[in-house]
């Protein structure tokens, strides 16, 4: 494709005959650069990618966009000064905008994203329709899996896939939209058929500053919808704005699909779901109340896009759960552990309830909170998970560049008093604590991680898992 042609809509003018120029790939990492490629330089927060422009057209890069002049012979530099949305645009054009090849669902909220998607394609696949995904615990694209390296990938590899997902059969796709997509223009020019608000409560704010500002990111993704799009709510949890000419779903008899007769049970869920001119039973082997809210969501969005009602509920029949989202160890012990992603205060009240509502006995907990990242949250953790559990484990949770002592008395801070709560950095510890304390009827949840199988301590990555961790403590107990 054309140098010319992939710079449209970008503000950026290659001039003379770099405009005619046939661009081979295009890349914002040097490392990636081949020949005749197009490196774009991207400021990160750790790392510029102007540092790296020469290298890559050492790698034979034909062509350099850049944010400031470097006096580089095949520079290009944009006049907005700003080359994430250029990115998003570049990459639109070069992969000939694949999102509208296919049926794509993008779903943002605080909580539930990850769940809620893989329900949805779950019951896309159950209708004969192939679906690609891309979320947290990692990407499908065309029936294989690719790893995730966060929720929401730059603008250049998503392109990428979805390109990959439309010439490999897919004829669908579902996607986590995080926050912080949304702010730094990876999804700008990718366009849905349904949006989906889970819920939004207080997370991010060392990188948005206010809820305020995070709650209008998150609604950035309605202005993606394309034409004849609609955005489904979930009203289960108070902080959305209600939008006219959307639908929702929760437990009000005002809306568009109502939630009632809500089970839980340690086997599974139950509830009815009823909209216009119909009601249906839904039930999943999956024993978390937040699963009926996700899998309202995730039922919602696929009738409306004209799929039966019956036929949706009857698909998470087989539905087995999703890695880390209150993932059960089983070792033949007579209490319950389960390992969950909560790490912000929201998540970690309502699998503390969970528990709760499963527990014969006492619930112990045993979660931390990430370095690095939004503190004002940690407190609050602290007071709900004192509230909550009847026995409390603080310890270390990916403290990063921060001491883990400092972060655990930050979250420590909130709780009312220390009676039950045990302070352990080590997680490895921690968990044998948690799991040495529990009786017959117990249940202890392992928060924080879920699916991650790392902990981050300074600037070095290491193999952590809690599932192995919890099961290997419990196979010692034998």
């Amino acid at each position: 494709m054309r140098l010319g042609r992939i710079l449209e809509g970008t503000g950026a003018l290659a001039a003379g005959g770099l405009a005619e120029l046939e661009v081979a790939g295009v890349a914002v990492d040097s490392r990636e650069v081949g020949p005749g490629f197009l490196f774009v330089a991207i400021r990160g927060y750790s790392d510029d990618g102007h540092s790296y422009a020469s290298r890559a057209v050492e790698a034979g890069a034909a062509a350099v966009l850049l944010e400031r002049p470097l006096g580089m012979d095949t520079e290009i530099v944009n006049p907005s000064g700003n080359n994430r949305p250029a990115l998003a645009r570049i990459a639109s054009n070069f992969y000939s905008r694949p999102w509208l090849d296919l049926v794509t669902v993008g779903i943002t909220g605080t909580n539930g994203k990850t769940s809620t998607a893989h329900m949805i394609r779950w019951i896309l696949e159950k209708q004969g329709r192939r679906c690609g995904l891309l979320g947290t615990v990692g990407h499908i694209v065309a029936g294989r899996k690719v790893a995730a390296r966060e929720t929401t990938p730059d603008s250049l590899t998503i392109a990428r896939l979805f390109s990959e997902m439309r010439s490999g059969g897919d004829t669908a796709a579902v996607m986590e939209v995080s926050s912080h997509a949304l702010s730094l223009s990876r999804v700008d020019e990718v366009r849905f058929d349904r949006a989906l608000f889970t819920n939004i409560t207080q997370d991010h704010l060392d990188f948005h500053g206010t809820m305020e500002e995070y709650l209008q990111a998150k609604l950035r993704l309605l202005s993606l919808l394309k034409p004849g799009g609609t955005a489904l709510f979930g009203t289960y949890s108070p902080g959305w704005p209600r939008v006219r000419g959307t639908l929702t779903f929760g437990n009000g008899a005002e809306d568009d699909f109502v939630i009632t007769g809500t089970s839980v049970t340690a086997s599974g869920i139950s509830y009815t779901l009823s909209g216009q001119g119909f009601s249906t039973q839904v039930s999943m082997r999956v024993p978390a109340r937040v699963s009926v809210f996700n899998s309202a969501g995730a039922i919602s969005a696929c009738i409306s896009l004209g799929y039966s009602p019956d036929s949706c509920a009857r698909a998470l029949d087989g539905f087995t759960g999703v890695p880390g989202r209150f993932e059960t160890v089983d070792e033949g012990q007579p209490f319950l552990v389960a390992v969950d992603y909560a790490h912000t205060p929201d998540a970690l009240e309502r699998v503390l309830r969970q528990a709760r509502e499963l527990a014969s006995g006492r619930v112990i907990a045993v979660f931390g909170a990430g370095g690095d990242r939004d503190r004002a949250k940690r407190p609050l953790m602290g007071s709900i998970a004192r509230s909550l559990a009847d026995l409390v484990v603080v310890t270390s949770d990916n403290p990063r560049t921060e001491d883990p002592s400092a972060i655990i008395d930050e979250v420590v801070a909130g709780m009312p008093d220390l009676d039950g709560v045990t302070v352990e950095p080590d997680r490895m510890a921690a968990i044998g604590a948690a799991v040495g304390m529990a009786r017959p009827g117990d249940v202890v949840v392992i928060a924080g991680k879920g699916h991650e199988d790392y902990q981050i301590v300074g600037r070095s990555k290491s193999h952590f898992d809690d599932r192995e961790a919890a099961r290997a403590v419990l196979r010692g107990m034998r």
